[in-house]
């Protein structure tokens, strides 16, 4: 048997599938993640977690437009089919409470990704995904999952491209740095689907990894890596609003009565640059991201067919996709 040639590494299949760190670190080798990649991501964190709580309504819009998507939210199973006695509508409880997870999650990947907590949580939000080792489980088929992460992908893009006060190089190194993160979490999610790999199954302690599915969501290791008490919380100590539980509601609100989700598009809304996204069609037409360039009169045009608003900035108002031009940046 020949000797490896000098530039070639050694790569063991077996660690690929039984061990995480060898397989974090060989898919950040092969795309080229490095110290660069995490410094364009800590010097990107404000403006990605700007467009946090817009992403997160796009994303739910998207999820609830398509029954196959919209379904899962009552079956807890894309595999059954029977539809619901009742759909369930953006504004219901579950849904807002699912909308703070998503926006803990985003929050958690535009966080440090040198620790190797990091890649820990995004190995274990694939295997939340599969129904395993949980009393309440969860199956989602992977082709939503994929799919799902393609449109966060293609909408941070297009909001770190469009920004008008990020410097081209910074644009860049922020999309190249998100992409490659997405696609190793595309990886830690497609692992748990695909049959790649299963006659390593054995070597895995599946008594761990069921104690691990059985953490409640945004635990870790037996702590909480999303949310207040964790690191990751994506409002300032400042922002955090006191709550109690309202008699004869299974909700949360203030002393004043508003939810925290209410409190939180509030705060949003007074510091974020995409803001009138998160708020609906009434605030983005009003919105005014900056005045970097003088408006010109452009016609009004209809939002694209999923009713869903792109993020871009042109003359310093955020537009939807058919409105840009040939090049909206010069």
């Amino acid at each position: 048997m020949a000797a490896l040639p000098k530039s070639m590494e050694h790569v063991s299949r077996r660690e690929l599938y039984t061990s995480l760190p060898a397989r974090v670190q060989y898919l950040q080798q092969f795309l080229e993640f490095g110290a660069d990649d995490v410094v364009a991501l800590i010097d990107g964190q404000k403006y990605i977690k700007a467009i946090i709580p817009a992403l997160v309504n796009m994303v739910y819009k998207k999820l609830l437009r398509h029954d196959i998507t919209a379904r899962v939210f009552s079956t807890r199973d894309s595999r059954n089919e029977q539809d619901p006695d009742q759909w369930i509508k953006e504004d219901d409880a579950q849904i807002r409470h699912r909308k703070m997870f998503l926006r803990w999650y985003l929050t958690k990947l535009n966080s440090d990704p040198s620790k190797m907590e990091y890649w820990q949580y995004l190995d274990k939000v694939g295997l939340m995904h599969v129904g395993k080792g949980r009393k309440n489980p969860l199956h989602v088929d992977y082709l939503f999952l994929g799919v799902c992460l393609g449109y966060i992908q293609d909408a941070m893009t297009e909001a770190i491209l469009s920004h008008p006060r990020l410097e081209l190089e910074q644009k860049i190194a922020i999309v190249k740095a998100v992409g490659k993160v997405i696609w190793i979490q595309n990886d830690l999610m497609a692992k748990w689907h695909i049959e790649d790999g299963r006659e390593f199954l054995d070597e895995i302690d599946n008594e761990e990894m069921e104690l691990e599915a059985q953490q409640p969501e945004g635990y870790l290791n037996g702590h909480r890596v999303l949310g207040r008490n964790g690191n990751d919380d994506d409002s300032s100590a400042g922002d955090r609003p006191s709550s109690r539980s309202s008699k004869g509601s299974n909700t949360s609100v203030t002393s004043l009565g508003r939810t925290p989700e209410q409190v939180q598009q509030g705060v949003e809304a007074s510091r974020c640059p995409f803001s009138g996204l998160a708020a609906g069609q009434p605030d983005m037409d009003i919105q005014r991201a900056t005045t970097w360039r003088p408006r010109r009169n452009e016609p009004e045009v209809p939002l694209p067919p999923s009713g869903i608003p792109r993020l871009h900035i042109v003359d310093g108002r955020t537009v939807c996709k058919e409105n840009l031009g040939p090049n909206p940046f010069h």
